[in-house]
């Protein structure tokens, strides 16, 4: 049998981390070419002169004839006209005090419509033996979306451990593995914007060390090599993901919205490397919000966005523990979710003058009560009494 050196001996080594100022690549924009037209008979996708005059160019749809040119009286009239043919709500414009009718378009079917594939789970529970050299190993494996292709979010969580019986030139191993990823998706556009990985290895008379890694926009952002006992300095770093931009019919104005996708990065890693003990415990997150706004080629009175979008806040704690001292291995696997995501509103509006009166159009993109999920995924531990050296010990 060969003699084992365990990690009480060892001095704790602490991995501390500072993350570097990392100069990444330009944020890249999307455009998805596709116009959304919310009633084509009434509002069919349009487009204008650049710079076009609207103000004062669009008729009503009153059956006063298109004129600026009325008492007092008949311009009550049209407007109430108006108010009944478009079931708008008459209020005023605080900007000049003008009577302004807001028509509410209403919420579109993707804006609060989960539209993704089910959660893919993947796992490996075989107890049995190992046999020759044959490695004994546990995963677990988990890929979720949310929401649709207008607005969504997903993650990834992997961890996985594996004992590799001794061969001829090789002691037996232990490793541990964890991966957490999370993506965004912003009109039709989905993106990997975190993942974090770590990932450990012991063996007698081998190597005894792993590696924590960050990557941003599939850029890799901060890595750092662990060692013993090891906690890393908790990484929280920020940026703007991609931006992402659609064209909507609001009323008869074409809206260009333009969806900034910015968010962060986070990770957490402890645990103890040797040649009979790897445990880690990995806890890598993100998070990412939208951020719109809007733009028009034509004059109008006003346009704009109001609100704004959490798409996902997640952390994805991950356990995993060999210990193999001698005749017994002994092992643990354990996978969490705490999540919040898709909670906000983003509306549109656009506003055309009509001499006397103002019409604003209201159309809702986004609306989100908000998806709050915490609890265990998977929770897997047992013993193998493995007998006289039966993985070359």
């Amino acid at each position: 049998m060969h003699k084992l050196r365990l990690l009480s001996g060892v001095a704790a080594a602490v991995c501390a981390v500072v993350v570097p100022q990392v100069a990444l690549a330009q944020v890249p924009s999307y455009s998805d070419p596709v116009v959304y037209t919310v009633d084509t008979g009434a509002f069919p996708a349009t487009t204008y002169p650049s710079g076009y005059q609207l103000d004062n160019n669009y008729p009503w749809k009153s059956s006063y004839p298109f004129s600026p040119n009325y008492t007092a009286s008949e311009q009550q009239l049209i407007i109430n006209q108006e108010v009944s043919l478009t079931h708008g709500t008459l209020g005023t414009d605080p900007a000049d005090g003008k009577p302004n009718i807001s028509i509410d378009q209403g919420v579109i079917p993707e804006a609060n419509t989960q539209n993704v594939q089910p959660a893919v789970t993947v796992t490996n529970d075989s107890a049995s033996l190992p046999t020759g050299n044959q490695p004994f190993t546990k995963s677990y494996f988990r890929n979720e979306g949310l929401g649709n292709s207008l607005f969504g979010a997903g993650y990834v969580i992997d961890a996985s451990m594996t004992a590799t019986p001794s061969t001829g030139v090789g002691e037996k191993r232990v490793e541990a593995y964890a991966e957490g990823k999370v993506t965004a998706t912003a009109f039709s556009f989905q993106k990997e914007i975190v993942r974090g990985r770590a990932e450990i290895s012991g063996q007698q008379g081998g190597n005894n060390s792993g590696t924590a890694k960050v990557y941003a926009m599939g850029q890799q952002i901060w890595s750092g090599n662990l060692f013993y006992s090891f906690e890393i300095t908790p990484i929280n770093w920020s940026r703007t993901f991609f931006s992402a931009s659609k064209t909507f019919m609001v009323g008869p104005v074409p809206v260009r919205v333009a969806a900034s996708v910015s968010g962060g990065v986070k990770l957490t890693v402890t645990g103890q490397i040797g040649p009979t003990v790897a445990r880690l415990t990995a806890t890598p997150g993100g998070w990412a919000n939208v951020t719109a706004s809007a733009g028009v080629d034509i004059i109008i009175a006003g346009f704009g966005v109001e609100g704004s979008l959490t798409l996902i806040n997640i952390n994805l704690p991950a356990y995993a523990e060999l210990f193999w001292p001698f005749y017994s291995l002994d092992w643990t696997l354990k996978a969490t979710l705490n999540l919040n995501a898709l909670a906000g509103t983003l509306k549109l509006y656009v506003r055309i003058g009509f001499w006397i009166f103002k019409k604003t159009w209201w159309l809702t993109i986004a609306s989100w009560g908000g998806i709050n999920q915490s609890y265990n995924l998977y929770t897997n531990n047992g013993s193998l009494i493995l007998g006289m050296d039966p993985m070359g010990m």
